[in-house]
């Protein structure tokens, strides 16, 4: 072998020592970088060159050494464990946060407590019950009566207000998913344009994007595959969203809008705006089906306001003859139209954190508003015995009045025989006839107790709805007073006796002597103070239809609480198990692909050594052909 051909193998193995060196020092430098992965350098041989064959063995000899490549030591199979656990984390981390701040709203851990104003109105009523007569009592109630719904409507406000915030947080995340997709697609443009020539291999661009692709996984559920060109191709939900030619970025729309929503959902603007998720399935591990943090967000929101009818009533047996073909028919209906309800109830209000606390919420202010107003002002359904005429005074809005009213009403407004404003109400007093057998709901004056005001005013309500009043007085032909119940507003939409729409009766604000407390003889009804008592501790509603015993106000409140703190606590114990489990594998990826300092000191200490070897070599060769040279010169 020539000395040139010597020196050429020194100088290889001085090109390789440094490279190394560069390598390690590469890999020091960012021993603190996030998501950086150490690199290591492998070498290989040159080609050989033969010079003669022997009875043992081809006689050759090597030309140096090469580095072969550059290895990116990344786990594959850890990484895609890493992104799916942790997209869990924080589905379930996002749950935990929304209870956390349901729990703060009713203030159970932190002094204000919600059953303060429970207990401070049963007082007051109690009071009002042993001396209706007392002025100082009334006042206590009213007081009390306005405390309670202030403080249900404000917490009901703020739960909505939460709702809205969460929303916020969604088309947050969707945006910062968005940006995530354009910044790996630049990133995929960049390693091609780099390793196309098939020279280096871009790692460091490739640690900033499986840093995204990580980021990526927190917020949805992705699957990743890499080409052969260096490229990544994502599928978010199942649908692609990073491709060789772009980034499919999610939209926002507003998709329940029939359910009175303004909520934003993410949407896929290449499939026609079609939904991202579907939230109203079974969502958990089993159906692996529980990751990303936006999914997470949408559950915890819902898809609209919740308030107590979206809380389904199961038919009673009992107030149906079953024996009675067409009554079983009808219970039977009744009870088919209860698990279309109920279905609706687990899968669009049950698994919602704030739906399903707004529902429960509101189902306890509406029992106990409900539960008062029909002691103090009682309705009933009933037919009419005869035809009765009617005189609709100006004023009235049609919308407002029960169904066979307003249908008489509205006939005779089709008819020219009554006008109504741009407001809906009658222009003037207006006479329709109602036929025999025809049902109207209105208070029952049997059952109905007295005021003390100068009218002796019958059945006036504590709580009312802000936008109706409960009833509309007509004087009858037949020389009877019928206080027709209201059920709907101007706009004919159904009036709630709901969190949001409740105040005390400004009737009752005015005059304490409007509470209906005097019997038909004048006398104080210690009877209904009893009524109003004894129905407070009475079971009036089970919490929802997977829960069949009936409780009071005070255990129905303390099992809501209780229900949300078991929500709470579930989904805080699986986001820790998850957050033991991410960490675990992260470790577990740290030690594949962390750097540390010990064993990059060591390596640098060898590839130094072996620069220096290369370097000793080179310079024996170089002498030995400048002895040559020397003598030949001589020569």
């Amino acid at each position: 072998m020539s000395l040139m051909t010597s020196i050429y193998t020194g100088v290889s193995g001085l090109r390789t020592s440094q490279n190394a060196l560069n390598t390690t020092s590469h890999n020091l430098a960012n021993i603190n970088t996030d998501g950086y992965v150490r690199q290591q350098v492998s070498f290989a041989d040159t080609r050989y060159m033969q010079y003669g064959f022997s009875v043992v063995n081809t006689m050759q000899v090597g030309l140096g050494v090469v580095s072969a490549e550059t290895r990116h030591l990344r786990d594959l199979l850890l990484d895609n464990s890493f992104r799916l656990e942790s997209g869990r984390q924080q589905f379930y981390a996002s749950q935990y946060e929304a209870v956390e701040e349901v729990e703060s709203i009713f203030g159970e851990t932190e002094g204000t407590r919600f059953q303060n104003s429970l207990n401070d109105l049963w007082e007051a009523m109690s009071e009002v019950a042993k001396t209706p007569d007392s002025n100082t009592a009334r006042a206590g109630l009213v007081m009390n009566a306005n405390t309670f719904l202030a403080r249900a409507e404000a917490m009901y406000d703020e739960l909505y207000s939460y709702q809205l915030n969460v929303d916020t947080m969604i088309q947050e995340t969707v945006a910062k998913i968005n940006k995530l997709g354009d910044t790996i697609y630049e990133l995929n443009m960049r390693i091609q344009s780099v390793e196309a020539p098939g020279v280096e291999t871009a790692s460091d661009l490739r640690d900033v994007r499986d840093r995204a692709l990580d980021e990526l996984s927190e917020l949805v559920d992705i699957d990743v595959e890499e080409n052969a060109t260096g490229l990544v191709k994502v599928r978010a939900e199942g649908q692609e969203f990073i491709v060789e030619d772009g980034c499919f970025h999610m939209g926002m729309a507003q998709l329940d809008t029939e359910l009175d929503s303004a909520f934003y959902s993410p949407t896929w603007p290449q499939l026609g705006g079609a939904a991202v998720f579907n939230l109203h399935i079974d969502i958990n591990t089993g159906n692996n089906n529980d990751i990303g943090r936006l999914k997470g967000l949408l559950l915890a929101r819902g898809s609209y306001a919740a308030n107590y009818t979206d809380i389904p009533i199961r038919p009673d047996p009992a107030d149906y003859n079953l024996n009675d073909p067409n009554e079983l028919a009808t219970y039977r209906e009744a009870l088919e139209n209860y698990n279309e309800e109920a279905h609706h109830y687990n899968y669009y209000v049950d698994n919602t954190v704030i739906m399903k606390t707004q529902a429960l919420f509101d189902q306890l202010v509406n029992g106990i508003v409900t539960t008062v107003n029909d002691l103090l002002c009682p309705n009933i359904t009933t037919s009419l015995e005869s035809s009765v005429t009617f005189t609709i005074p100006a004023g009235t809005v049609i919308e407002t009045l029960d169904g066979a009213l307003k249908n008489q009403l509205r006939t005779a407004v089709d008819n020219g025989t009554a006008a109504v404003d741009k407001f809906g109400a009658l222009t003037t007093d207006t006479t329709i006839t109602l036929a025999a057998g025809t049902e109207i709901t209105c208070l029952d004056s049997e059952k109905a107790s007295y005021g003390q005001d100068e009218n002796k005013t019958q059945g006036t309500e504590l709580f009312s709805r802000k936008d109706v009043k409960r009833y509309t007085v007509l004087e009858g032909s037949d020389g009877k007073t019928y206080h027709v119940y209201n059920p709907y507003t101007e706009f004919g939409t159904e009036s709630l006796y709901s969190c949001r729409n409740l105040e005390v009766n400004k009737v009752i604000q005015d005059n304490y002597a409007y509470l209906p407390f005097t019997t038909k003889e004048e006398e104080i009804d210690l009877k209904l103070g009893e009524e109003i008592l004894a129905a407070w501790d009475k079971p009036f509603k089970n919490l929802d239809p997977n829960n069949i015993t009936k409780k009071d106000f005070t255990d129905y409140y303390s099992a809501m609480i209780g229900e949300i703190a078991n929500d709470g606590y579930m989904h805080k114990s699986i986001s820790e198990n998850q957050s033991t489990v991410v960490l675990d594998i992260d470790s577990s990826r740290e030690s594949a692909m962390g750097v540390t300092s010990e064993e990059e000191l060591s390596n640098m200490i060898k590839f130094q050594n072996a620069y220096n070897a290369s370097s000793r070599y080179v310079t024996t060769i170089a002498d030995m052909i400048d002895t040559i040279i020397q003598k030949v010169g001589h020569w």
